[in-house]
Formats: structure tokens, sequence, C-alpha cells
């Protein structure tokens, strides 16, 4: 296993992280990128004297899960940086299919060649390729005098995005970088939670739970649509609005045995068996054709929710509920961007696609194509996202209301499976084969001989 850090650290490393410049990078650089007007050839510490375009450009391929609208943004993102850098680099952007998928392909490229120069990449993902010795951190190009960071990107990057890039498994460095990111939020039909005398969700769950009920019986809709699958993760996500890290930082143990756990059990249950909670396999459908007040969910589907619903009603998104005010925390999701070792003219070509992706140019086409946020604040200030925002103000709206806390989970290769046991601990006591303590007892049991499968 990789040595960890404390919590302590880890804040304060996220204070330091340094952000993507728009400088350029031992390349003739197109004055929009410089934002200075000028091109800069100098010689950088991480380029090692490479002058990309010399001998023709450099073509380099980035291996990605997106389709439907967010393949759509990609390939615009794509088609801009291969303008801009025109007779210097290509991109090939190449749709693998799901996160499983995409894995596995590179899997296979790390043991008989033909790896991409970037991929998207979770970061139990970039764990395995990091204990492969196959993507390179991104230090020395962050740092570079020429492709690294100046002030203004430095103050320009979310929070808890840079988080993600330096979380304390990769031991001081930084072997990720931003792509696209989103939060567990709850969307909420306004003329459904009208009709009980509500304007929008509570901000904790206690509170939750009797509007819940009260919602139900006064409107005859269900308040909240869950999906009928495996609902651990979500779990997860609820108990740490308690300040209650489920999975210990150091991966040494869980806590999922204690009186809040218990207590999110019980209301779980409890709406459930008054019809306040309703099952469904497509939540998403339910919520939009108005079957249901609420959904958990995550907040990239703002585009799809704009497209489903139109006219139907009116509706918002806004943080989940709480177990403790003063600790506002949910679920960040979304996918980084990790560069493999290749050779030295295709992990520059990498690195200046890196930057480019994250900058507020690109990240402003990526957020108005989809539900995704920002990863700077800066994109914000660009006239494409202002007018996007403007037009569809559930955007903005899950920008400050929800992603401000968005924080990703101590990241194990042993979550998926942990969220899954958890989640059979829960169908148990849905079903009423177990009581709420005992699914708590039954799941600290189970989760905790996972992760020991994973030491």
């Amino acid at each position: 296993m990789y040595s960890r850090k404390s919590f302590a650290h880890w804040k304060a490393s996220l204070a330091s992280l340094l952000l993507i410049t728009t400088v350029g990078c031992g390349v003739t650089t197109p004055a929009a990128t410089t934002g200075s007007g000028t091109d800069k050839k100098t010689e950088s510490t991480a380029a090692k004297g490479i002058e990309l375009g010399k001998n023709g450009p450099i073509t380099i391929d980035f291996w990605h899960i997106q389709a439907t609208i967010y393949g759509d943004a990609i390939k615009e993102m794509v088609a801009a940086f291969n303008k801009e850098y025109e007779g210097k680099i290509i991109v090939k952007e190449v749709f693998q299919g799901s996160y499983d998928d995409l894995n596995k392909k590179v899997r296979a490229a790390l043991q008989g060649g033909g790896l991409p120069a970037v991929a998207m990449s979770y970061e139990s993902d970039t764990l395995e390729y990091m204990k492969a010795d196959k993507i390179v951190p991104l230090d020395d190009y962050i740092n570079d005098p020429v492709n690294g960071l100046n002030k203004q990107a430095l103050d320009d990057i979310m929070p808890g995005v840079l988080a993600r890039q330096r979380i304390p498994e990769y031991n001081g460095k930084t072997m990720s970088w931003p792509h696209g990111n989103s939060s567990m939020g709850v969307y909420y039909n306004i003329d459904v939670l009208k009709k009980a005398g509500y304007e929008k969700p509570p901000a904790t769950w206690q509170d939750f739970e009797k509007m819940a009920l009260d919602i139900t019986q006064k409107s005859g809709e269900p308040a909240l649509v869950m999906g009928n699958a495996n609902n651990g993760g979500t779990f997860r996500t609820w108990l740490r609005t308690y300040g209650i890290d489920p999975i210990k930082l150091d991966q040494s143990g869980v806590n999922y045995d204690n009186p809040q756990a218990v207590e999110l059990a019980a209301m779980m249950k409890n709406l459930l068996d008054k019809k306040a909670i309703m099952l469904a396999e497509n939540t998403e459908q339910e919520f939009t054709n108005g079957r249901a007040a609420m959904e958990i969910g995550t907040t990239a589907r703002t585009s799809s929710k704009l497209d489903l619903i139109k006219d139907k009603f009116k509706w918002g998104i806004t943080l989940i509920p709480q177990g403790k005010s003063d600790s506002k925390v949910t679920e960040l999701y979304g996918g980084n961007q990790v560069l493999f070792k290749t050779t030295p003219e295709k992990q520059l070509a990498g690195w200046l696609f890196l930057k480019y992706f994250a900058e507020s140019k690109a990240q402003a086409i990526y957020a108005a194509k989809t539900g995704y946020f920002p990863a700077t604040k800066s994109a914000q200030d660009t006239d494409l996202l202002k007018k996007n925002y403007a037009d569809n103000p559930q955007k903005k709206q899950a920008f400050d209301e929800v992603f401000p806390y968005a924080r990703i989970d101590v990241s194990s290769a042993a979550r998926n499976k942990m969220d899954t046991v958890l989640g059979e601990a829960l169908q148990a006591m849905n079903a009423g084969k177990l009581t709420p303590a005992d699914a708590m007892k039954k799941a600290q049991a189970d989760v905790t001989k996972t992760l020991k499968e994973f030491k």
C-alpha cells in the first residue's frame, strides 16, 4: 500500500497546490494562449529543448469515456486545441466505452504496448497506473518556467478540484489533472413542493424525513425517487454529512456501526415503508415526468434535465441535506486525466493538451454543453458560460449551491466493492430481513472484510 499523510497535511497540500497557466511551452504558442500577444520559445526544463512542429506535427491519442452531449463537447474542445496548435500537435480523441472498458484497454496496453498519451482516469485507476510506473508525475511541467503556472492560474482553480490531483496516496506528487467535475445534489420539483407548503428541500436530514412524509401525504407523490439497485455509495455520502469518515483516511478500517449511520438507515426504512421513497430503475425518468418530488443524483445531469423537463414544471437543484450544519459536504464526481510515459515529444504534447483542456476557454465549452462544472472560476466570466448560465439558471444554481461543498471521499481500490456490500446490507434491511442497527453491524463486518481483501 502507499504511505498516507494526515488529513491536516492533505488540507495543507491543497492550499499550496499549483494550477495550470496559460503560458506557452517550448513551442510557438498562439497569443490567445499566452494572453500577452507575444510568442514564447524559451527552452523549458520539462521540455528538455524539444521544439514541437520542427519535423511536422506530433500526433497523440486521448482515450475517454464521453458519449452523447459529453462526447460532442470533447470533439469541440479537441478541434479547438488542434486549430490552436496547427502544425505542431494533433490530438486524436478515441471513445473507449465505460470507465471499466477504458481501464481494461489501458491494462492491456500496460502489458502489450500502445498506450495513449492521455487518458481519463479515476483515482483508483491512477493508483494502479502509478504502481505499474507508467504515468508521468506532472510537477516538472507545473513548475516549469515556461510551461508552468502563474499566480492568476493558481488563484483560479476550484479547491475541491485541486485536491483530487494531489491526494495523500500520490505521495506528494501531482499525478493527474482536471477533466470534468460534478457533485451529488438534490433535484426538486418546485410545483410539487409548493403544494405541500415548501419552497425547497430542507437543510438537515432530520427535517428531510418530516418534510418527505408531509409531501407524500399532501401531494400524493413520493417525496424521493432512488435507484432500485445498489445505494451503498449514496448512503456513504449521506453519512459523510455528519462529519464521519466511513472509510478511515489511512484506510486502516471503516466506520458504519455508529448512531448516525443507524439514524440514517432508520430514516430510509421508514420513508420506504410509508411510500415517501420510491425505488426505480430509471430515477431521472420518474423525476422528469413529475412522478416524484425529488431526486438525489449527480449534477452532471442538469443538461439532460433541462432537455427532458422543458416547461412541464418548475424545478431547481441544491445541496443534499446535512447531518451537521457546520461541516457541509457532498460527493465530488467526475474523472481526471493522466499523462502516460511515452516519448518526450508526446509527453510534452500531452501536457499541453492537459493544460489547455483545464483552462477557462475549454472548460466553458465543457460546462455549457454538459452539466459538468468548470474547473476554473474564471470560466464563469466567459461570454459563452455567462449566457449559458443566464439561459439555464439551474446550472448556475448547482454551481453556487452544490459545487463549493464537493469533496472526494478517501480513494481506495476497494471502494466500489465496499459500496456494493454496504448496499447489500441496506437491501436486506429494506426487505425486512434486518433492523437498521443490525444492517449497520452487518455493513461494518462485511465492508471491513472487503477492505482487508484489497490490502
